[in-house]
């Protein structure tokens, strides 16, 4: 990082501060990309990381935030769950294990009822 010598800057009641500089370490492909986001900024690289740290740690993690990279990939695995069932099934009904399929979804929805706590109170679904 450029930033060898500490600087001042003022805390919370206006007076100035120290700072003592720290080493993060970057790949040098993230660091560039790092510097290009903060000369549109008009900030220096250490600078821009400092802000960004500052501003996260103020803000707190985004609400949400691991729920919104996950929901894709639970969206993708149901999908894809959903395509290899339905074969499955396909594929026993046409070679006439219409009794093994019916006890693999008794077994599944009772596995189900474990899971969520009962299910619907005995309904036939």
């Amino acid at each position: 990082m450029d930033e060898e010598q500490p600087e001042t800057a003022p805390d919370e009641t206006g007076r100035a501060e120290k700072r003592n500089p720290h080493s993060i370490r970057f790949h040098d492909p993230e660091w560039e990309r790092i510097e290009a986001v903060a000369e549109k900024c008009g900030l220096t690289g250490p600078e821009f990381v400092r802000f960004a740290a500052l501003a996260a740690v103020a803000d707190g993690p985004p609400a949400g935030a691991a729920a919104d990279r996950l929901a894709p990939l639970i969206e993708l695995t149901f999908r894809a769950t959903h395509i290899l069932v339905s074969k499955l099934r396909t594929d026993m009904l046409d070679a006439g294990r219409e009794a093994e399929l019916d006890a693999l979804i008794a077994g599944a929805r009772g596995v189900q009822d474990d899971l969520i706590g009962g299910g619907l109170d005995g309904e036939d679904r």
